[in-house]
């Protein structure tokens, strides 16, 4: 099947799941080494779906431009990540031209 291309809006679930998506890594209990971009990618890409954008802010939503053979699969990926239902709620959309 054609990998598509989706744009979703993720809407944090509640103030503390936001809080902790947007805690920067090194001011988290432990801290953390914050990723690299090569990193961030890496992980991005699951077996059903792969992010390649990011939009985020300070708000209780945030963008990201996904890849995969449909929107079940997006919503299949960020599951297993354990961000669906956990931290996030995602509308996606599909769309119909990509240009970069």
């Amino acid at each position: 099947m054609t990998e598509k291309h989706f744009m979703c809006i993720h809407t944090f679930i509640s103030e503390a799941a936001r809080r902790e998506y947007l805690t920067p890594p090194e001011f988290r209990n432990p801290p953390e080494e914050r990723a690299t971009e090569r990193q961030w990618a890496e992980a991005a890409s699951g077996e059903f779906a792969t992010c390649l954008q990011t939009w985020l802010g300070n708000s209780d939503f945030f963008f990201c431009h996904w890849v995969a053979e449909s929107e079940d699969m997006v919503i299949k990926q960020l599951e297993a990540f354990e961000l669906e239902g956990r931290l996030i709620n995602t509308m996606v959309h599909e769309t119909q031209q990509f240009m970069s």
